[in-house]
């Protein structure tokens, strides 16, 4: 098998495409192939890739728009069999230089992981680093409850190993904005995967994308509440999609009806949970795990509009909260 393919879908990112394949024939670690393959763009898309003359580029234009999860298992058909590791790219995103040396040498290192993903910086102007930005769980135990509440991983960051997921490791057509989440989901109960510390990569924050466009708002929230349905089963705990849109997102007067039985049942649930697996958290995830929960828990009562110096609210939060200590309970509703 040859090492290394980097697999990157475009569809109508002309403008920023040539800065995107500039930071992958920049990589210190040169021995790959990158495969770009084109949805069917109505843009510039084709005439910036042919203006590059490397031999490691391979252009592939679906002669139809497939949608990226339907883009990027064509890929994977071509590559899997061929690759002892594939990378993800994204059109719109910036790689730094040290990136795939970086990933390489830590997967080769440690050759029980089946996918790692890396820190990014996540900008409206890829010239200017923010000095706060989102960090991705590292550890496994960790990114395995995370998964809950969050995709966990910069899906343009991720490189993975062939041989231990090349039999399953495909995407749901029938996701159309969150189909790497559903899929993380998926491959963390049968695999060990992880993110690195480092930086290295800017991705691009763009209105239009996928799961940020308008149009597609409203139904990225209900598919991300299929998925994490599904998800919460993986800890014996049964919620409903539309529970789950309730208790994560949902923001209309819905929320005010019964609002004490969801309150009950989100602490339980979350009760469960951490008393169930924290002890397979190391103790800076656990203290972050404990308190995210507190923090899901204020989301609600913020949501349903009730009074935030409500006394019967405080008092129900403080006896049946149970993954986190009288104290900090109080200072993380309070912050």
């Amino acid at each position: 098998m040859k090492k290394l393919a980097v697999l990157m879908p475009a569809y109508n990112c002309a403008v920023y495409l040539r800065e995107s394949i500039d930071s992958i024939l920049n990589q210190t670690y040169s021995d790959f192939d990158f495969y770009i393959y084109d949805d069917f763009s109505t843009d510039e898309t084709q005439s910036v890739i042919h203006s590059y003359t490397d031999s490691r580029i391979f252009y592939i234009k679906n002669d139809r728009n497939l949608g990226i999860a339907a883009t990027l298992n064509c890929g994977l058909d071509l590559l899997l069999p061929q690759y002892e590791f594939i990378a993800r790219m994204d059109a719109d995103d910036w790689a730094f230089p040290e990136r795939f040396q970086k990933q390489i040498d830590f997967m080769e290192m440690n050759p029980e992981i089946a996918m790692s993903g890396t820190q990014a910086y996540w900008l409206k102007n890829m010239n200017e680093l923010r000095i706060i930005n989102w960090l991705q769980p590292e550890n496994y135990n960790y990114i395995k409850l995370y998964l809950l509440f969050s995709a966990s991983f910069g899906h343009q960051t991720i490189i993975f190993r062939s041989i231990l997921i090349k039999n399953y490791f495909r995407y749901n057509i029938n996701i159309k904005t969150c189909e790497d989440w559903e899929l993380w989901t998926k491959i963390v109960k049968k695999n060990i995967i992880i993110n690195l510390p480092d930086f290295l990569s800017k991705n691009r924050i763009v209105s239009t994308s996928n799961h940020r466009s308008s149009e597609n708002a409203v139904l990225h929230l209900k598919e991300r509440s299929i998925i994490l349905s599904e998800y919460w089963k993986t800890f014996n705990i049964i919620l409903s999609p539309d529970q789950v849109y309730e208790l994560y997102y949902e923001t209309s007067e819905s929320v005010k009806e019964n609002f004490y039985l969801k309150l009950n049942i989100l602490i339980d649930s979350f009760n469960s949970l951490f008393l169930n697996y924290h002890q397979e958290l190391v103790t800076e995830d656990k203290e972050q795990f404990s308190y995210m929960l507190a923090r899901k828990v204020l989301d609600l009562w913020k949501r349903s509009g009730k009074n935030r110096l409500n006394p019967k609210i405080w008092m129900l939060i403080l006896i049946r909260v149970k993954f986190i200590n009288k104290l900090r309970l109080i200072r993380s509703q309070i912050n």
